[in-house]
């Protein structure tokens, strides 16, 4: 737990943990495990309706109902995704920060690690995402998909050592920031510029996943930074998670160039 009050909370999601709750999902997730908290919250609840978009649409459902299902999740981050998380703890939280989302008011950044060096170092990537025509589980760039806006820039450039890969490949160390909250976003458009984060085994390939796997524990993609405006006090509230261990392990097994 990074930040809580009686609106909302900022916590660091583990690797490995599920956001929402599907059938297909046996372990806890964080939603089954938000709503068990707030869901029988002792203390007065605040009075949530002053912070209710004034443009509030009810085409999906009144407040209350939206909040019911989405038991306080305001956003997600893939399975495997390490990083920061809003969650909101009534209906008029929950509205402003959907809102600010789309309004893209709300600035999440990402720290990875990908294949190859990027030219330009910094640049935007904008290209629309739609989900696979034959694999559904997966994304891709494609022409009837929703317009996505990724922009990045690299930090720093490393290579393998020659104790993990005779190649010695370069690896770029980026810093990304979704202007819009597609899904797979950041994985798909550095995969379809030819340079797949390190470890995803749905967007690098098998046969180079397998041997990221053998250095790196899962896909290095981290959410490092979560900027937004609290809806009550209107305060600017910036959140930092540094890179878990896992990760900053895989990284210092690197030759920075």
């Amino acid at each position: 737990m990074l930040f809580e009050d009686s609106d909302l909370a900022v916590i660091t999601k583990p690797a490995g943990v599920v956001v929402n709750e599907a059938a297909s999902v046996k372990n806890q997730t964080v939603q089954s495990w938000w709503w068990g908290l707030i869901k029988n919250q002792n203390r007065p609840i605040a009075d949530w309706s002053v912070l209710m978009p004034k443009d509030f649409d009810g085409q999906y459902g009144s407040p209350e109902e939206i909040f019911q299902n989405r038991e306080g999740i305001v956003h997600r981050l893939d399975k495997d995704t390490s990083g920061v998380l809003l969650l909101a703890k009534n209906p008029g939280a929950l509205s402003a920060l959907l809102a600010d989302f789309k309004n893209r008011q709300i600035k999440k950044t990402y720290q990875c690690l990908v294949h190859g060096k990027l030219q330009p170092e910094a640049g935007a990537i904008n290209l629309p995402i739609g989900r696979h025509p034959k694999q559904r589980k997966k994304m891709t760039v494609y022409p009837e998909g929703r317009q996505a806006e990724t922009r990045y820039k690299t930090l720093e450039v490393y290579r393998l050592p020659l104790a993990i890969d005779q190649n010695q490949d370069f690896l770029s160390f980026l810093e990304c920031q979704p202007l819009t909250g597609r899904m797979h976003q950041i994985r798909v458009h550095l995969a379809h510029l030819g340079h797949p984060i390190v470890g995803d085994s749905v967007y690098a390939g098998r046969k180079r996943t397998r041997r990221d796997r053998a250095w790196c524990a899962r896909h290095f993609l981290h959410a490092s930074t979560l900027s937004f405006t609290h809806p009550r006090t209107k305060e600017k509230l910036t959140f930092v998670s540094p890179l878990p261990a896992d990760l900053q392990t895989a990284l210092d097994q690197l030759v920075k160039l």
